[in-house]
């Protein structure tokens, strides 16, 4: 019984058969090699017969078999690829499309373990990022952003239009036994305390241990030595956690 017009059941088992493609099986059939609706309907008629079409490369230089094989003997989908000669940005996302249409066991590839050479962010780095992190938010934030060229009471100018600030950057990881985090603003110079003046600083921007961001008038914590962030909420301008997996010992507060 002819399953299509113009071929029978076996003629389209020895045209899958000798054939490498999808056209090539149309154009032993006498049929147009360039429509997709031929296509689709002799793919259609192929799986109702359960003919074996997996050595079809299409445009492929592997096969869905060579596929299969490489998924399962590999670890990695650049490992994959390699197997297949496969190169480019797009190897990887065409290949998982690939074994999602034939439904390869993926699970090893997807879930393997971070290696352990990879660097992992740690807080106990967040005091060297501390300036660096101010200055990515307000340039995020639209601001011009400036460094100091010599030592001096600020980390970094940060300028609206005309409205110029000095900011002076505090991180810390240290927290009260309640939770709440403590952050030092002062510095230490010949064995005594030395708080900012108006005369140096305009703002703090700090940096708790859970990454939330705070940007503190010197205003309002003229005199002080030390900050309980947890009076400060109103000044908190970005809400962050972090896993406790990257927490590690803390360093003092700067």
């Amino acid at each position: 019984m002819s399953p299509s017009p113009g071929y029978t059941d076996d003629e389209l088992r020895r045209a899958v058969d000798v054939s490498h493609s999808w056209r090539e099986t149309l154009r032993h059939l006498g049929l147009a090699g360039t429509s997709s609706a031929a296509i689709r309907s002799v793919r259609r008629h192929a799986d109702r017969l359960q003919l074996d079409y997996t050595h079809f490369a299409g445009g492929r230089h592997w096969s869905d078999a060579e596929l299969a094989k490489a998924v399962l003997d590999a670890a990695t989908w650049t490992e994959v690829a390699r197997r297949l000669q496969l190169t480019g940005s797009s190897a990887t996302a065409t290949l998982q499309r690939h074994a999602g249409r034939l439904g390869l066991e993926i699970a090893h590839l997807a879930q393997l373990p971070l290696h352990e050479n990879w660097a992992q962010p740690q807080l106990a780095n967040l005091r060297r990022a501390g300036s660096l992190i101010a200055a990515a938010w307000y340039t995020l934030c639209g601001q011009d952003v400036s460094w100091p060229l010599e030592p001096c009471r600020y980390d970094l100018v940060v300028r609206d239009g005309a409205r110029m600030r000095r900011v002076q950057v505090k991180t810390t990881t240290v927290a009260s036994e309640s939770g709440v985090w403590q952050v030092n603003v002062s510095t230490t110079s010949r064995r005594s305390r030395r708080i900012y003046t108006a005369d140096e600083v305009d703002d703090f921007f700090v940096i708790d241990g859970e990454l939330n961001f705070y940007v503190i008038p010197l205003e309002s914590m003229v005199g002080m030595h030390g900050l309980s962030l947890s009076a400060y909420e109103r000044f908190r301008v970005r809400s962050g956690t972090v896993p406790h997996s990257l927490i590690s010992p803390a360093p003092a507060p700067t």
